[in-house]
C-alpha cells in the first residue's frame, strides 16, 4: 500500500509540474543512446546571443527536459549570493564572461556557473572555472556529487537514489565549449 501511495504522489507531481511552455534561442543537437533505458540529450547554445537562452525537449518516453544558459554581468553576480565576487563582466564577442548552466525535469533540477574566456581567435576559447552548483530533487537523494572542469568541458555528476533506494542511476549535466558555441548534454 505504501508503494502505491508513493507512486501516486510521484506521478501526481510529474503531472502537475510537468506542463509549462518555454521559448528557445538554441537548437536541439541529438539524442544519443547510452543504455537501453537512459539516453543523453544535447542542445547547442550560441554565446554571441547575450540574452537568456532556453529550450525544452520532450523525449520518446514523454519526459520534458529544459536547458537554460544565462549570461551574468558583474553587477548581477554581486547581488546573487552563490556567485563568486570575481565573476566577469559579459564582454562578448571577446573577453571573459560568466554563465549559469541549468537543466531541469519535472522531478529534478541541476545548475552551476562557468566562467568562459573567448579570445580574438575563438578557436582558443576555454572554460576558466566551474563553481557554485545547486540542485533540487523530488522523491530521491543525490550522492557522490562532483563538479569538474577542463579547458573545454565542465561537468556536474552525481549518483541518484530514488524512493528510498528502490532505483538509482548516475545523472549529469555537461557543458562543452567549442569556439562561441556551448553544447549542454544531460542524462537525468
Amino acid at each position: 500500500m505504501k508503494k502505491i501511495l508513493t507512486l501516486t504522489i510521484f506521478l501526481t507531481n510529474i503531472f502537475v509540474f510537468g506542463f509549462y511552455e518555454t521559448f528557445s534561442y538554441a537548437s536541439e543537437l541529438s539524442v544519443t543512446e547510452e543504455t537501453e533505458n537512459e539516453k543523453e540529450i544535447a542542445v547547442q547554445f550560441d554565446l554571441s546571443n547575450q540574452e537568456k537562452q532556453e529550450i525544452s525537449i520532450v523525449d520518446e518516453f514523454g519526459k520534458e527536459i529544459t536547458f537554460i544558459v544565462e549570461p551574468f554581468t558583474l553587477s548581477e553576480s554581486m547581488n546573487y549570493d552563490k556567485v563568486s565576487v570575481f565573476s566577469y563582466q559579459h564582454l562578448f564577442p571577446y573577453g571573459k564572461s560568466t554563465y549559469q548552466v541549468k537543466a531541469t525535469t519535472p522531478y529534478m533540477g541541476i545548475s552551476y556557473f562557468i566562467d568562459v574566456n573567448i579570445p580574438n581567435n575563438i578557436e582558443q576559447s576555454q572554460i576558466i572555472k566551474a563553481y557554485s552548483y545547486d540542485y533540487w530533487i523530488i522523491g530521491g537523494t543525490l550522492n557522490n556529487i562532483t563538479l569538474n572542469h577542463t579547458d573545454q568541458t565542465a561537468k556536474f555528476s552525481a549518483d541518484v537514489s530514488w524512493l528510498g533506494g528502490l532505483g538509482g542511476a548516475n545523472v549529469y549535466v555537461k557543458a562543452i565549449l567549442s569556439g562561441n558555441l556551448l553544447t549542454i548534454s544531460t542524462r537525468m
